[in-house]
């Protein structure tokens, strides 16, 4: 309370927060007890709002202390030797003695104001190109020099520390996806996929991504990111491995991880340029005047990124700097439109895909298949068997004769009439005949009720244009004119059907098998 006074507080807050730490009391527990409550006489409460900045005003007289005596690194004419967030401070020096000089102060700073800095948990990492044989202390104990440490979350190395703390925030993330599992958060008979997918990108993305903003990732870091994105999603939604990338993230409406890093970044940039301290501010104007073409530098990368998504410059947010929820708004509009476009543009160029609509997904946007609100859990399995038939993962014979190199036969085992591909299992097949005109004549008077019957003549007069119609109708929901409720109605008719042919096909085949 003392410091805050120091800082010419007004005196009304300071009587708040005086009134928010006086006469607080803890407990210890431990196993299923309780100790007895002790006063609680200095510090700051755990995770509080207010917690960081108190505890910069508590080291202020440290910091400037550091600065006054030009106690830490300079870059250029600024000094940045002892940047600090709440209680993590980083002393920069590229002077071995100057490093011991300020560790000396520190000390000496913790024993006036009666707290420890802990030896064991400081670690200096050198890394210059010759190592020091230095043995830095604190208060008489030996500090340990070390080629890794953790600050604010993030592995800070000797170099090449974007590598470290990918595969640290892989890890993380997959423990947290397994802590999800058991809510449902996975495949088949799990969760419906755009539920699981909103868990997925509000605990799992944020920790996969965390921190990753601020470090120099090459391309190799970003694919391996992008491969434990995509294979969480295609699991998330039961699709097999060889289901092309682009529709596996459109399905879901989701983002690449790539492009969740630069929201992340255009977030920071906002945050350092509407920021009011002129430190930060000088370091910026500093890094884009010497360092724009240095691609390990942040604002060189951050320039890159505004004109990819055809965002104001630096200069011109300096200037006319939007609010920022606006900002917010904007660079995810133009960050959805980008990828929509980037990731609509790989999709059409994917033969197995040709039996869907792919301009009527988006991102942001779950597609249709997955719509199953108040749903049983069999429309579930209903949905995932449409989906894998409509992204072409759904293995049939003629399929298995491409994969084998033409050593299986295309000829359907059900029939063996013709060969066996999605148009023929779903229209032509005559051991599912039966099944295929219960379900199939549903469908068609559901759609004749509502449209003119020439335009059903029109435009499904044959077995291909049928089979993407019962596949995905919203490749026909623009020429017959389709109702958002006509749609609906329409999926699931589709659904029971493509599903009571799976059943049928799979429950042939087996008998087939075990003669």
């Amino acid at each position: 309370m003392d410091k805050a006074l120091d800082q010419n507080i007004h005196p009304t807050y300071w009587k708040i927060l005086t009134e928010l730490y006086d006469e607080l009391s803890s407990k210890v527990k431990w196993m299923d007890g309780l100790s007895e409550p002790f006063k609680i006489k200095q510090g700051v409460r755990q995770g509080g709002i207010l917690s960081t900045h108190l505890y910069k005003i508590f080291v202020q007289d440290l910091l400037v202390e550091l600065e006054q005596n030009s106690l830490g690194y300079h870059l250029g004419d600024i000094y940045v030797g002892a940047p600090t967030c709440a209680d993590d401070i980083a002393f920069i020096s590229n002077n071995e003695y100057e490093l011991q000089i300020m560790l000396n102060v520190i000390d000496r700073y913790a024993k006036e104001h009666h707290y420890k800095i802990h030896p064991t948990k400081t670690e200096i990492i050198d890394c210059s190109k010759h190592k020091s044989s230095y043995n830095w202390t604190m208060g008489g104990k030996v500090v340990k020099t070390t080629d890794c440490s953790e600050h604010l979350g993030i592995k800070r190395t000797d170099g090449k520390e974007h590598n470290f703390n990918i595969k640290e925030r892989i890890q993380i993330a997959r423990r947290t996806q397994y802590a999800l599992m058991g809510s449902g958060v996975h495949g088949t008979n799990g969760l419906n996929p755009a539920i699981s997918y909103q868990i997925y990108k509000t605990y799992v993305i944020p920790r996969l991504t965390y921190g990753l903003e601020v470090l120099p990732l090459t391309k190799s870091n970003i694919e391996e990111l992008e491969i434990f994105h995509r294979k969480n999603l295609r699991h998330l939604q039961s699709l097999p491995e060889r289901t092309s990338n682009a529709v596996v993230l459109l399905l879901l409406g989701a983002l690449p991880i790539e492009a969740e890093i630069h929201k992340r970044q255009l977030s920071l940039l906002y945050s350092i340029v509407s920021c009011d301290n002129s430190k930060i501010k000088d370091v910026m104007n500093r890094q884009i005047a010497t360092n724009y073409d240095n691609k390990k530098s942040f604002f060189s990368r951050i320039l890159n990124i505004l004109e990819i998504y055809d965002l104001p410059s630096i200069n011109y947010l300096q200037k006319n700097l939007p609010k920022r929820d606006i900002w917010k708004e904007e660079t995810k509009k133009k960050v959805n439109q980008y990828w929509n476009a980037q990731l609509k543009s790989e999709a059409l160029d994917k033969t197995s895909l040709r039996n869907m609509n792919i301009e009527n997904l988006e991102v942001g946007k779950t597609a249709q298949v997955w719509n199953l609100q108040n749903q049983p859990r069999l429309e579930l399995r209903k949905a995932i068997i449409k989906a894998r038939m409509m992204t072409g993962s759904y293995i049939l014979q003629s399929d298995k004769h491409k994969f084998t190199h033409f050593i299986a036969e295309p000829l359907c085992q059900l029939c063996n009439t013709e060969n066996e591909d999605i148009v023929h299992m779903v229209t032509s097949c005559p051991v599912l005949s039966a099944v295929r005109e219960k379900y199939y004549v549903e469908m068609k008077k559901e759609i004749l009720d509502s449209i003119d019957p020439i335009k059903w003549n029109t435009f499904c007069c044959n077995k291909m244009e049928i089979t993407r119609l019962i596949l995905d109708c919203n490749n026909f929901k623009g020429t017959l004119n389709i109702s958002n409720e006509l749609i609906t109605k329409i999926e699931e008719k589709g659904r029971n059907l493509l599903f009571q042919l799976h059943t049928k096909r799979i429950e042939v085949l087996d008998a087939l098998y075990n003669k």
